[in-house]
């Protein structure tokens, strides 16, 4: 059988598939990485078994700034219509969720760290997130957007005062809130990068002292989701 094909969209420097991509390697995936913010063009999707949309510091509806957003929503209606899997990782969560109609809003604070998390009943029997059926489950987050759930979608992962942490809209389409590919040097230079007010209680240094103590399991959720990813992959081809 040959190799699962992942196309992902990268949309700016600092914020690739790290070592999500790797693992995805590992898992037996080739990993396509575009980057439309370098002015490289979104291939055909249909030359790939599925799509990861990542993270990025823009909120989902700022096409102006990212003219690219537009193809990704639409490319995003397809996945939820069935057309191919995808998994979106927060802004590309955000994305999903703006995809299937839900509103997103704007925090008064962003949530930035370590934060715990959960999955639900429908999480633990999900064909991708079931993988991450612990009771706990700490979990790097990184936003200042709020999505809520799209009608029809099951929630899949939720915890903290944002409750729509990792949700499946249709058959194929994921989106998460949290980071499964980030750690500890990432967060160091997103934190040098932006210009937040950070939440009560933390400082530049405890975020990224709280992110490298849980570093291992860390890996563990990551690793996980991207096998899982994978396999399920693997499975859903002719």
């Amino acid at each position: 059988m040959s190799t699962v094909r992942i196309l992902v969209i990268e949309h700016e420097h600092g914020t690739g598939p790290e070592r999500f991509g790797r693992w995805l390697e590992d898992a037996g995936a080739e990993v396509v990485v575009t980057r439309p913010y370098l002015g490289e063009v979104i291939p055909a999707v249909g030359s790939f078994d599925a799509l990861i949309v990542l993270g990025g510091s823009a909120g989902p509806l700022e096409d102006a700034e990212n003219p690219w957003f537009p193809e990704v929503r639409r490319l995003l209606e397809r996945s939820i219509g069935g057309e191919f899997p995808s998994l979106n990782i927060c802004l590309g969560g955000e994305m999903l969720a703006v995809a299937g109609r839900a509103p997103i809003t704007r925090r008064a604070h962003p949530q930035i760290g370590i934060y715990e998390l959960a999955a639900t009943s429908a999480g633990k029997s999900d064909p991708v997130f079931g993988s991450l059926s612990e009771s706990r489950l700490p979990a790097v987050l990184f936003h200042q957007e709020e999505m809520a759930l799209p009608d029809g979608a099951e929630l899949l992962v939720t915890g903290s005062d944002a409750p729509v942490q990792a949700f499946r809209l249709g058959e194929f389409a994921w989106g998460t809130q949290f980071h499964p590919e980030t750690d500890a040097g990432q967060i160091t230079r997103w934190l040098d990068g932006e210009d937040l007010a950070l939440p009560t209680g933390k400082t530049e240094d405890s975020i990224i002292a709280e992110v490298a103590d849980h570093d291992e399991e860390l890996k563990q959720t990551g690793r996980a989701l991207a096998h899982s990813f994978v396999a399920f992959l693997a499975a859903e081809r002719p």
